[in-house]
């Protein structure tokens, strides 16, 4: 199953469900959101819509760091992706976090922290390569988020997670032959559900001209 899905909402919510059926839930980063604005995402969104949400940003901003607040958001995001039955918890790391020994030690740590029945995480590390990644993690349990127009993890999941920035940035567009290329490697993937999330200014017609490509 292919999802193609916007990070947060970058026109009203009831507009952006006419056209997609998945997204990424970006607000988590900052806050929960409040029971009237999740009831009112989960009224709205079309039958068979996917959700996945991002890691509050305390916890990248910690260095992943293992202690008492960043449990406690831990939890909270925790609850909150379960009354959405999120597909994914994205952990997206700052860009000057690198992948020295002592922040290799702190992913490894971090991870192994999880609690029991958490939902699926994902990590996205932006200065480290797909090589440097797999081999901290060392598991196939956790997902990485990737752009397939760079590189790919050297083994999938069950949920594979294509994150698009932007090709130079937030401000940047895809052209069309990018796109079609994204389509297509979603359309050969082997993991049984694909998430892609455009994350750039443009990412609603972006997402639109995926979808027209995978069908």
């Amino acid at each position: 199953m292919i999802f193609v899905a916007c990070s947060g909402f970058p026109v009203p919510v009831s507009r952006y469900f006419e056209e997609l059926n998945a997204v990424e839930i970006s607000d988590t980063e900052l806050g929960i959101p409040g029971e009237g604005t999740t009831r009112r995402w989960l009224r709205e969104a079309p039958r068979g819509a996917a959700f996945t949400v991002l890691a509050p940003r305390i916890i990248a901003n910690s260095g992943f760091a293992v202690n008492q607040e960043n449990n406690a958001a831990l939890h909270e995001v925790k609850r909150f992706a379960e009354k959405l039955n999120a597909l994914a918890v994205v952990f997206v790391g700052d860009s000057e976090f690198g992948p020295t020994r002592p922040n290799r030690s702190k992913i490894r740590s971090y991870f192994q922290s999880l609690p029991e029945g958490f939902p699926q995480p994902v990590l996205d590390l932006p200065s480290w390569s797909m090589e440097q990644i797999e081999s901290t993690l060392k598991s196939r349990e956790i997902s990485v988020a990737f752009n397939p127009l760079k590189e790919e993890p050297a083994q999938m999941n069950a949920l594979c997670y294509v994150r698009m920035p932007g090709p130079s940035g937030y401000r940047s567009r895809y052209d069309q032959e990018s796109l079609s290329k994204v389509a297509d490697y979603c359309k050969t993937s082997k993991s049984e559900v694909t998430f892609c999330v455009f994350r750039n200014s443009d990412r609603f017609v972006n997402c639109k001209n995926v979808l027209a490509a995978l069908e």
